[in-house]
């Protein structure tokens, strides 16, 4: 089952929803603490960069190497929007994340990209990649995310995220 250009859900249908919502999100006061920002170029995919890739970035081994943990936050951030774009009238979180690193990621920016891989009634499966400034793969990750009962405060999301907030 194949979910290549079809968007995540009917909620945000078109690429004008999406980076609506990704501007709400890049101004929160986590993301910009972070210094990723998301990006959106297609309904299938979730995008987060940092562009410029900062001091507090780096220190992989003791190089100019973009630390591991940045990049495990990336991926954290675009396969958990997968999950909670992919029904967000509900509460979702990540619950695994099995990263592997092989090749250092250098450069002044940094791109994680995740994608859909399936969508159950309680979990959602995506995967992301993490490339380099010179747009070579750096990383690779599959991710799980739980479906929680109840419903989320999509109405509220905006709201607390402007006000620096946890995202969704």
């Amino acid at each position: 089952m194949t979910h290549e250009g079809q968007p995540f859900s009917s909620a945000y249908p078109t690429l004008e929803s999406l980076r609506a919502l990704g501007e709400i999100w890049n101004a929160s006061a986590s993301m910009k603490h972070f210094g990723a920002k998301l990006e959106f170029e297609r309904v299938d995919r979730v995008r987060a960069v940092i562009d410029p890739v900062l001091d507090v970035h780096r220190g992989g081994l003791g190089t100019d190497a973009v630390n591991g943990v940045v990049l495990a936050g990336l991926f954290d951030l675009v396969i958990g929007t997968v999950g909670w774009l992919t029904r967000p009238d509900t509460r979702s979180a990540t619950v695994t994340l099995s990263m592997s690193f092989f090749r250092p990621t250098r450069g002044h920016r940094v791109v994680a990209e995740a994608r859909l891989v399936r969508a159950g009634m309680n979990l959602v499966f995506a995967a992301a990649e993490i490339f380099d400034g010179d747009g070579k793969a750096t990383a690779r990750c599959e991710g799980t995310c739980a479906i929680a009962l109840g419903k989320s405060d999509s109405a509220g999301i905006a709201e607390r995220m402007r006000g620096g907030g946890v995202a969704p």
